[in-house]
């Protein structure tokens, strides 16, 4: 599979529940709509449906990966904080941006996921993980 940023084939961090894929040129993480959904749930913040957020029609964002058609970007955070994923409208796919550099194993880009998606749905406090 290769990133839909920068066409570098994405190696897979795989851990108990799910497979993230990230680029190791990018640091970009692809994770299925489903897990990101279970990730999101078991730490006590609403899934993607309920983080909001407003569709950027004029992004340019590239292609599924798995799919190949084209990715949506959506806009969220606060204005201090602006933040944006790209979902794919087809399998639900979401790849997240040149923001995971650490997340070298499947448990640190679950943290990272976590916190992106604290901020982006203006959640601040913090949950145990």
């Amino acid at each position: 599979m290769d990133c839909p940023s920068c066409n570098v084939e994405m190696v897979d961090l795989e851990g108990d529940d799910q497979t993230l894929r990230r680029c190791g040129d990018c640091g970009g993480l692809w994770i299925d709509v489903a897990d990101l959904n279970r990730v999101l749930l078991h730490n006590n913040l609403p899934g993607l449906e309920s983080q909001g957020g407003k569709v950027d029609a004029q992004a340019l964002t590239g292609q599924c990966p798995e799919c190949l058609v084209d990715l949506v970007r959506v806009d969220g955070g606060d204005r201090q904080h602006p933040l944006h994923y790209d979902t794919c409208e087809s399998c639900g796919g979401i790849f997240l941006e040149s923001e995971f550099e650490d997340a070298t194993d499947v448990k640190v880009a679950v943290e990272e996921i976590i916190a992106f998606f604290r901020h982006f749905g203006g959640k601040k406090k913090a949950a145990s993980l």
